[in-house]
């Protein structure tokens, strides 16, 4: 992993963070050597949202936060993260499920503090990061990380506070990723980095009219894109590397 920046691995992953509700996508990162790390459904969650990773899990480097008895701590536990567990429960409304979403990035926290959960926070000032804010709630959700300094979101609060710190932004249409239940999925949960060269995707990037950008994109950062299945893009949480 990288340093500061646990979404954005060094290596190529060797585990990875992914939902429980879409076997596909663990078969697809099963067959080039990626061992899937499940999540269980939560019912404290909005249905839709209830295996999410990004809803369920904040990472650090070599370190996790998960939601406040979750059922997932005894799995990240045996991997050999250390686990810690939200201050708050989520509750099935927003803002009171976005607890854990948020992320590292570089020398940043990034997240709303409003919404944020306490003890992310406070671990976070722990190891020396710097809050970042933004109004975004789903922070994690609506932020694909390309590199350490580049990153692809539909979220224009988002753009204006990343690239006031330095980072280069490439902003998309907000849409055309489905997430049953809401009206619109997020980019950053439809995909996750599993090397430092590949930036895994749930479906088809040509199912969103900025595919072609977003490839261009990528590419421009050395990044080249996989897709885990010919389905059209769909918000899964995001895929979190661990290891």
């Amino acid at each position: 992993m990288s340093a500061h920046t646990p979404r954005l691995p060094c290596r190529p992953a060797k585990l990875a963070l992914v939902s429980g509700e879409y076997p596909e996508l663990a078969d697809s990162l099963k067959r080039q050597g990626i061992t899937p790390i499940k999540t269980l459904f939560d019912s404290r969650l909005p249905a839709p949202l209830g295996y999410h990773p990004d809803m369920q899990v904040f990472l650090f480097e070599r370190e996790a936060f998960v939601l406040r008895k979750s059922a997932l701590q005894d799995k990240l536990s045996s991997l050999g993260l250390s686990v810690k567990e939200t201050i708050r429960q989520p509750e099935s409304w927003y803002p009171c499920d976005v607890l854990c979403n948020g992320f590292v990035w570089d020398k940043w926290l990034v997240g709303n503090p409003q919404t944020l959960d306490a003890g992310i926070q406070n671990a976070a000032q722990a190891k020396g990061l710097e809050l970042l804010p933004v109004r975004q709630g789903y922070a994690a959700c609506s932020t694909a990380l390309i590199d350490e300094k580049a990153c692809i979101t539909a979220d224009a609060g988002m753009v204006k506070a990343l690239e006031a710190k330095g980072f280069s932004v490439l902003k998309i249409q907000p849409g055309f990723i489905r997430l049953p239940g809401y009206d619109t999925g997020f980019i950053g949960g439809c995909c996750g980095k599993v090397s430092a060269d590949v930036l895994a995707v749930s479906g088809r990037l040509d199912s969103h009219p900025d595919g072609k950008a977003i490839q261009a994109f990528c590419e421009s950062r050395s990044v080249s894109i996989w897709e885990l299945t010919q389905n059209p893009l769909i918000d899964v949480g995001g895929i979190l590397p661990l290891a």
